[in-house]
């Protein structure tokens, strides 16, 4: 009887179970940042623009957030790998709560921006810890299927965030801005709450386990350093491994932040006024592959997913210029989200996957940042090229940074050239 019971533990779905209290738990508390950061990004220009400000400082407010998040991303992450995630998500949380709350009463802009600084600090933090949480928590087996099934939570923000924010501002009267940023800081309150019962890290620490260590019994994995063998050389403080695939992360999202900092103005340039299904059928986009490629990368790799998918976002990138009304921006709307959905977290267990257990948190910092860097240098090269000619060419652009992008995956990136790679 005994036996039994042990053979299924060992083969059947207890020992590969994806969802746990610790992943819903840091998948809320991730929620309650991505509701934060698209709330700031749908009524900052309005705010700032209501306490005299210009539009130039509305878009520094947006640049010293972004900037301030891909500096802490690297020393978070490092501390995390060091001490624990659960304890930074929490401060994290608790900074942006903190500093949300702030923005409800000061109206002074140069002030502001520092206050979005800091709030910008306590997001970098935040975000890259939980991505480094997920990837403890989640079995190997699933690791592609967790994540991408954890990143709905921005997905969900997305697509009804913005509504809620201009609902709750609708008669852009300062109570209604003041009302908005309390609210703001409670969902992060309650993002540090949530973050606060995550217990795996208390568990693991009572049996010994390090922090590089996956949870959950039978599913962890002992640190490389756990058994005397040295952890790999890293530049930067991230593993040598990771940099290939986070150099093809940043190229891509140089041609994809076209698509978040420009489809508004280019459609209303191609006249269609409101582009709002355009967002809508892209998030159901998202949403229907991160259910689905997760559990294909995790059986057969990740480049029967990240190239066609990438082939999909060059084509339709491309033909975004020679669209004419909402019906032909809305048809391209469902495969550019679609692939997108599915690429993107692919890369993120990718990283996951080619690093230590024990640097885990380096490797979810490395991913965001890649990131980062990837909007920071793209919307200001795609956005100059609109203001030369116009904004067709920005998608024009953007299909060949994606191009490049996948030349660059081919050539350094891929499976096929990672397994290759440590075989030798």
């Amino acid at each position: 009887m005994t036996i039994r019971k042990s053979q299924k533990e060992d083969s059947g779905e207890n020992k590969d179970r994806l969802l746990s209290k610790d992943y819903v738990l840091v998948m809320l508390g991730a929620t309650g940042q991505a509701f934060m950061n698209n709330f700031f990004i749908a009524v900052m220009p309005l705010y700032i623009a209501k306490r005299g400000g210009t539009t130039f400082q509305a878009g520094m407010i947006m640049t010293v957030f972004a900037l301030v998040a891909l500096l802490v991303r690297p020393v978070s992450g490092i501390l995390s790998d060091k001490f624990g995630r659960v304890k930074l998500m929490v401060g994290g949380a608790a900074v942006c709560s903190v500093t949300c709350a702030i923005f409800g009463v000061v109206g002074v802009v140069p002030l502001l921006m520092v206050i979005r600084g800091i709030n910008g600090a306590g997001f970098g933090v935040l975000s890259t810890c939980s991505g480094a949480a997920v990837a403890d928590i989640v079995p190997k087996s699933r690791l592609s299927e967790g994540i991408g099934i954890f990143g709905l939570y921005a997905t969900v923000a997305q697509a009804i965030g913005p509504f809620i924010a201009l609902e709750i501002v609708f008669n852009d009267e300062l109570s209604e801005y003041r009302l908005l940023f309390f609210i703001t800081a409670g969902i992060c309150a309650l993002s540090a709450l949530a973050n606060g019962c995550i217990s795996y890290e208390r568990k693991r620490k009572k049996q010994g386990i390090g922090t590089g260590d996956v949870s959950g019994g039978k599913n962890n994995v002992v640190p490389d350093s756990a058994d005397g063998e040295p952890l790999p050389k890293t530049f930067l403080g991230f593993e040598h491994n990771i940099l290939p695939a986070a150099a093809v992360i940043m190229v891509m999202f140089f041609g994809l932040a076209g698509l978040m900092s420009y489809m508004t103005p280019f459609a209303r340039w191609k006249g269609v006024e409101n582009p709002g299904l355009y967002f809508t059928v892209s998030a159901c986009g998202v949403f229907i592959s991160r259910m689905i490629f997760g559990r294909v990368v995790d059986r057969r790799g990740a480049d029967i997913v990240v190239i066609p998918g990438m082939i999909v976002i060059i084509i339709c990138l491309a033909l975004l210029p020679q669209v004419e009304s909402l019906t032909a921006l809305v048809a391209l709307a469902l495969p550019l989200g679609m692939s997108q959905g599915a690429v993107t977290p692919t890369f993120n267990s990718m990283l996951f996957q080619r690093c230590s257990p024990a640097r885990r948190g380096t490797a979810s910092g490395a991913y965001f940042a890649a990131i980062d860097i990837g909007f920071a240098v793209g919307s200001p090269i795609l956005g100059a090229l609109a203001d030369a000619w116009d904004y067709g060419y920005i998608f024009s652009a953007s299909a060949i940074f994606v191009g490049i992008a996948l030349v660059l995956y081919l050539l350094i990136a891929s499976d096929k050239r990672y397994k290759a790679k440590i075989r030798t």
